[in-house]
């Protein structure tokens, strides 16, 4: 026997355009353009007044707090947009509309469509070495042009505090044991590493992460050479050490960051950081702040490797695709990490 689920969808409408824009909009036409995480979508809206084109187009973002895995992945992306990004001097786009919708409970987000002034590459996909440098610039001006930051629930917290580190052992053997992972000589080590290096930085200055800058979610702007990119997708905004997120660029799969050599990446990351901030750290303590990062993410991912190779996805689907590559790379940072922490 089959069954058939049938997932709820919110699609832009013309009520909802005359509530962000008001009632001269006569029509619009919405064209699905991304689905995330099978309980978020986004379209591109063409609006029309009298028959003729208002703007041209807007970016509309829905969010079903009810399919979401936890009530944070859901509402964390409209609270971003309710209470930080108007606070945040950092490229980024116009936010026309937030809302929940009554009858249905849905979030949406109504926003500028950058697709006229910036590129964004369909994943998977690897950036250039002039656009990592435009995503660096990004980074450097998130993590200065800092907002005061309070902890809040629904804000993703530090990757410190999710490190199960006493279940690290045993999520590594289900994924060799699956077939996928080599054995790892120097692993309890690592893990003692991780948890050493986390309490010396347990109370270190925060910053705003993004959290899941992948090509999807980078917006490239047209001058490469002195603009940066504009970030967007902020599901996963959180707090945390910025080298976090300078981490992620050498994990997520596809090796989409890695066309700029690791050293030389970081250098420049630092490089446009101090053209806006004088108070860095030292080179030897920016190596230090790095490796941290670089353990504690790598071991953290090992929770996420376990679940995958115990119910892997279907083959043929993207979040297949992405594993398929996010295991081997997984896997080698974890190998380099118990040489470099020496």
């Amino acid at each position: 026997m089959t069954l058939d689920f049938i997932v709820p969808i919110y699609e832009p409408n013309l009520d909802l355009l005359r509530q962000a824009f008001g009632n001269s909009i006569q029509s619009c036409q919405a064209e699905l353009i991304k689905v995330a995480l099978g309980w978020s979508r986004v379209y591109r809206v063409t609006l029309n007044e009298r028959g003729y084109s208002l703007r041209g187009s807007v970016v509309v973002k829905t969010a079903d707090p009810k399919a979401a895995a936890t009530w944070l992945q859901a509402e964390r992306e409209l609270r971003y947009y309710q209470v930080l990004h108007p606070r945040l001097s950092i490229a980024k786009p116009e936010v026309y509309f937030l809302t929940t919708d009554e009858e249905t409970g849905f979030h949406v987000i109504v926003m500028e469509d950058l697709s006229s002034t910036h590129r964004i590459p369909a994943h998977p996909y690897q950036w250039t070495r002039d656009e990592l440098r435009s995503v660096l610039r990004a980074y450097a001006s998130l993590h200065t042009r800092a907002v005061k930051l309070i902890e809040d629930p629904w804000l993703a917290p530090r990757y410190e505090s999710a490190l199960e580190s006493e279940q690290i052992l045993e999520q590594v053997a289900t994924v060799q044991r699956a077939g996928i992972w080599n054995s790892l000589p120097g692993l309890n080590d690592l893990i003692a590493y991780a948890r050493e290096s986390c309490q010396k930085y347990a109370n270190t200055p925060l910053r705003l992460l993004h959290g899941d800058t992948t090509p999807a979610n980078a917006a490239l702007p047209k001058d490469l050479d002195s603009q940066p990119a504009t970030l967007i997708d902020w599901q996963d905004v959180g707090f945390g050490m910025p080298e976090f997120d300078l981490a992620y660029v050498d994990l997520q799969p596809f090796e989409s960051g890695r066309l700029i050599p690791r050293q030389e990446l970081l250098d420049l990351y630092w490089c446009y950081r101090s053209e806006l901030d004088a108070d860095i750290p030292s080179p030897q303590e920016r190596r230090a702040r790095q490796l941290h990062a670089d353990a504690v993410m790598t071991l953290w991912l090992t929770a996420s490797a376990s679940r995958v190779a115990l119910h892997p996805y279907p083959e043929g689907t993207y979040p297949h695709m992405h594993w398929a590559s996010q295991f081997g790379i997984v896997y080698n940072r974890l190998k380099a990490l118990t040489q470099e922490i020496r």
